[in-house]
């Protein structure tokens, strides 16, 4: 029923890495008597998965209609989004710095062998900001003739978060195929590009989906103001303005700050592994299905409904020995 829509959309260029839809699995959990599916955005083609690819197809055909002979961007040790720019970079024959905080490595696994083996540069920026980083490194290489495209954390500008948009009709398209209805669609929040692609494609709909983002490092009153903005920008990209439906950020979950386990998402990581076979990142997704199983278990609602967990990707992370030591004492 929105095919014309989309159609009618002015989206900007982009490049084909998607490959098609991704899987939607119904969960054998039995938290309770609603339906639970996952959205695999794990099993994206390239580098071993994960949602940055949805981002980079306009992110990367930007850069390569500026004509960029360099990439730039930045995130954690172990960031999803460094190991898919990476991957992506290799793929296009474009050298690729990834900007790390602290110092080099001394222990390359996870996603940083996965960085290493795609090729990348990688530059630790001890304490000094990220983003302060970037662009230090960007006008050092423009310096020394290069013209490189920097790329926000995480890929989540509008240009980037454009491809949450499309990805909403996706899942939609899908379920309808299938012969259900989601009602409530929940991920995994950090950079906020993800959530706010959701959150502007959700105000096309005549009855919105409910949606939660659950934070993985910002509290809600630091978030939502970032989702708005980013969501308003996509739908100006678009040439469409219209109002956001609303949506919920549930901070609780975070633990004790940004890329630190909890229990419940350790638990909530090895159940899901063992009962669905699927692997979770241990301090993103594992957090926000920690949260989905909270709102199952806790929240009471009139009658089941189908609830949607998108699973942005991340599995390498678990790789890392700070994240399988703390998993392996749950075991």
């Amino acid at each position: 029923m929105f095919t014309a829509l989309l159609e009618s959309l002015p989206f900007p260029p982009r490049i084909p890495l998607m490959g098609g839809p991704t899987p939607i699995q119904k969960s054998r959990l039995a938290w309770n008597d609603d339906s639970l599916y996952w959205k695999r955005d794990d099993l994206t083609p390239y580098g071993l998965g994960g949602n940055k690819l949805r981002k980079l197809e306009f992110l990367m055909a930007e850069a390569l209609s500026q004509r960029a002979d360099l990439i730039i961007t930045s995130g954690a040790s172990q960031s999803n989004h460094a190991r898919l720019t990476a991957v992506v970079s290799a793929m296009l024959k474009l050298p690729c710095v990834l900007v790390i905080p602290g110092e080099i490595p001394t222990e390359w696994n996870g996603n940083l062998l996965l960085d290493r083996l795609a090729g990348a540069e990688i530059v630790a920026c001890g304490e000094e900001p990220l983003d302060k980083a970037v662009t230090r490194i960007s006008n050092a290489r423009k310096s020394q003739g290069y013209h490189p495209y920097t790329i926000p954390l995480g890929g989540s500008n509008a240009l980037g978060s454009m491809g949450y948009f499309l990805a909403f009709f996706e899942l939609l398209k899908q379920a309808e195929e299938q012969g259900w209805v989601p009602r409530t669609l929940a991920c995994s929040v950090g950079s906020a590009g993800t959530l706010a692609g959701l959150v502007a494609a959700n105000a096309f709909l005549p009855q919105p989906l409910r949606i939660v983002g659950v934070s993985v490092w910002q509290s809600a009153d630091q978030l939502r103001p970032q989702v708005e903005t980013l969501a308003i920008d996509i739908l100006s990209l678009l040439h469409t303005p219209c109002p956001l439906a609303p949506f919920e950020i549930a901070d609780q979950f975070i633990g004790p700050g940004y890329g630190l386990p909890t229990q419940e998402s350790s638990e909530a990581l090895i159940e899901c592994f063992r009962t669905d076979g699927i692997l979770f990142d241990p301090v993103y997704t594992a957090k926000g299905v920690a949260a989905v199983k909270h709102l199952l278990q806790h929240e009471p609602r009139k009658c089941p409904e189908a609830i949607v967990f998108w699973h942005t990707g991340g599995g390498p992370a678990v790789f890392d020995k700070h994240y399988y030591t703390d998993l392996l004492r749950y075991t």
